[in-house]
């Protein structure tokens, strides 16, 4: 199937890669099996209560899983899981992508032991957005490494942060 966008579909996509976004991996269990997608779609809410949201294309394999299991993390990469993004994009299927990085469970949830940061959540609501649900999640856990090297995206690369002056000077 051929994708025909119009042109205020094209601006709007060509507009959004200017935006530069860190790159997490969405990841849940289900049923004893674990599910996992890439996203750049993650934001912070509140912090009372500690509420993220996260969104994800209804069609996408994680999707039904993590509204069923009502629990689910985000894993904010670090520069050094880069190869993990085309892995947690497509190229991998199902349990396949967990071969890859070193994972352990938080909260009963699968996560990056040496993530930029991670946070378990349970699932507080689901908002239907056309073709995506917009996912509340309560943090209920968080666990984070001291130095700070997020793996970015920006207009279809990889990226690394860099400070333009340092304000602690």
């Amino acid at each position: 199937m051929t994708e025909t966008l119009t042109d205020a579909q094209s601006q709007f996509r060509s507009a959004m890669r200017r935006f530069t976004s860190t790159i997490c991996l969405i990841t849940t269990e289900c049923d004893g099996v674990r599910h996992g997608m890439a996203a750049t779609a993650v934001q912070s809410v509140t912090a009372d209560p500690p509420t993220i949201l996260v969104c994800i294309n209804q069609s996408a394999s994680i999707s039904q899983p993590l509204k069923q299991a009502k629990r689910f993390a985000v894993n904010m990469l670090h520069l050094s899981h880069a190869p993990l993004v085309p892995l947690f994009s497509g190229k991998l299927k199902g349990q396949d992508r967990f071969q890859h990085g070193d994972w352990i469970s938080l909260n009963g949830l699968p996560v990056l032991c040496d993530a930029q940061a991670s946070f378990a959540c349970d699932l507080r609501d689901v908002v239907r957005v056309q073709t995506h649900d917009v996912v509340l999640g309560e943090v209920r856990q968080a666990q984070y490494l001291d130095a700070i090297a997020p793996l970015l995206y920006e207009d279809g690369k990889l990226m690394r942060s860099s400070a333009l002056i340092d304000t602690a000077a």
